[in-house]
C-alpha cells in the first residue's frame, strides 16, 4: 500500500476499526448519517485486520475478503468508486476487471479483495460458495438475513490450515438506518449476539458530527442537505435514527384524498413525456401513467393492472393497445422497479431487456423506502399555482 495513504478516523469509526475477539468469529456493524465516512471506515478495518493475520510459511500475511453490495450499479457507482479513491490500481495493488478482484499489497500483507453484487440468484450462489477470511457488507440493511447467515459459514476458510489458517475472521458492515420493520433493527437492538458490536455515529446536526472536514460546506453540510427533505428522510439520513414501523399505517402519510384526488378530468399533454411507473411480476403487475405538467404538478392519468402474463405479452396485448386508445403519439418513458433488472433463471433475460426493445427505460438502483417516500412527498407536501 502506498505510504502516501493516511487516514485518521473520527472517534466512532476509530473504535469500530479496532480488532475484536481475535481468534474467533466476530461481527461489527455501524450506522450513521450520509457522508459520515462509514464506507471508508469499513475499508480501513480490512487494512487493519489483514495486517493482524499471522504470516504464512513464506512470510506473507495472506487473507481474502469479499465486499458485497445488493446491486451491481450501486457496487460500481458507490462502493468501488470509494475503494478506488483510497486504493489505486498500480499503487496500492492490482485490479483485475474480469473477476472484479483487487489484490491489496503493503508491507508483508497480501489481501485478495473480491467485489460482488447480489443482483441475481447466480450472484448469490457465487458469493455463498467462496472460501474467505472476511465479509464486508456495504449498506448492510439491504442484505437479507438468509444471505448473512449463509455467508458467515464461509468465513475463516482462507488461508488453509496447511498455510497456518486464519488468525482472525469475521463480518462487518456500514449503513444508513432503515425502518424498524427491517429484521436488522430487531437484531441490532434486541438480539445482538455476544460476538458482535453495534456502533451509532452522532447525528449530523450534533456538535460531535463526524467527517465534517471532508464534506462540502463543512458544518453547514447537513443543514443544506435537510432543505426540502421530508421529516422521515432527515431522521434516517442525517440524524441516524431508525424510521418508525409503517405496518398498518398509510405508506404516504402526506397523501390526502380530499386534496390530491382531482375533482375534474385530468388532461394528457402530448408535448410532454409520459412516464410509466412499472411494478412487474408474473403473479401480478401494475403500471401507472403520469406527467409532471408545466405548473409542476404530478398528474397521474391512468393505470394498467394484470396478472398471469409476462413482459412480452403485457407489452403487445395490454400496453400498446392502451397507449393507442388513451395516449396516442405519446413519448413513453418507463421507470420500472429496480427488481425488474434481475435476470430470469430460465432465459437470462430481464424485464428491462424486454422493455428496452420497445421503449425508453430509466431505472433507479436505490430502492430504499425513505428515498421513495421522499420522491412522492416532494409533490404531496406542496402547492403550485394550479393547485396541489
Amino acid at each position: 500500500m502506498s505510504q502516501a495513504i493516511v487516514y485518521t478516523p473520527p472517534p466512532t469509526l476509530k473504535e469500530f476499526i479496532k480488532d475484536f475477539r481475535p481468534g474467533e468469529l466476530f461481527y461489527d456493524w455501524i450506522v450513521g448519517p450520509v457522508g459520515s465516512g462509514k464506507t471508508t471506515g469499513i475499508f480501513f478495518k480490512l487494512v487493519r485486520m489483514a495486517k493482524l493475520q499471522k504470516p504464512s510459511p513464506d512470510g506473507i500475511r495472506r487473507t481474502r475478503a469479499v465486499i458485497v453490495r445488493n446491486t451491481l450499479p450501486q457496487l460500481k457507482d458507490t462502493t468501488l468508486s470509494s475503494w478506488n479513491y483510497w486504493f489505486k490500481d498500480g499503487e496500492a495493488g492490482t485490479w483485475r476487471e474480469t473477476d472484479k478482484k483487487f489484490t491489496l499489497r503493503f508491507d508483508d500483507v497480501e489481501c485478495e479483495v473480491l467485489f460482488r453484487p447480489l443482483d441475481t440468484a447466480d450472484d448469490v450462489a457465487r458469493v455463498l460458495s467462496l472460501e474467505i477470511t472476511f465479509a464486508i457488507l456495504d449498506e448492510f440493511v439491504q442484505i437479507p438475513r438468509a444471505i448473512v447467515d449463509a455467508l458467515s459459514a464461509r468465513l475463516g476458510r482462507y488461508p488453509s490450515a496447511k498455510d497456518g489458517g486464519a488468525t482472525n475472521w469475521g463480518m462487518w458492515g456500514s449503513s444508513n438506518p432503515d425502518n424498524e420493520d427491517n429484521w436488522w433493527y430487531d437484531m441490532l437492538h434486541h438480539k445482538l449476539p455476544e460476538n458482535a458490536r453495534y456502533f451509532i455515529q452522532p447525528s449530523g446536526f450534533s456538535g460531535e458530527a463526524e467527517n465534517l472536514e471532508n464534506l462540502p460546506g463543512g458544518a453547514g453540510y447537513y443543514h443544506n442537505q435537510a432543505k426540502g427533505k421530508s421529516e422521515a428522510w432527515i431522521k434516517q439520513f442525517i440524524e441516524a435514527e431508525w424510521g418508525y414501523s409503517i405496518s398498518g399505517q398509510p405508506v404516504v402519510g402526506t397523501f390526502k384524498a380530499d386534496m390530491h384526488l382531482s375533482k375534474k378530468p385530468l388532461l394528457f399533454n402530448p408535448l410532454l413525456p409520459l412516464i410509466g411507473g412499472f411494478d412487474p411480476g408474473l403473479g401480478g403487475s401494475a403500471m401507472i401513467f403520469g406527467q409532471e405538467n408545466t405548473h409542476g404538478q404530478l398528474v397521474v392519468l391512468g393505470e394498467l393492472v394484470q396478472s398471469g402474463i409476462g413482459a412480452d405479452r403485457f407489452i403487445n396485448e395490454r400496453l400498446k393497445p392502451y397507449l393507442r386508445r388513451r395516449f396516442p403519439d405519446a413519448e413513453l418513458i418507463i421507470a420500472p422497479d429496480p427488481a425488474a433488472d434481475n435476470r430470469s433463471s430460465s432465459d437470462e433475460k430481464t424485464v428491462v431487456d424486454v422493455l428496452k426493445k420497445h421503449y425508453s427505460v430509466r431505472i433507479e438502483t436505490n430502492n430504499r423506502l425513505a428515498k421513495r417516500l421522499d420522491a412522492i412527498e416532494h409533490f404531496t407536501t406542496r402547492l403550485t399555482g394550479a393547485g396541489p
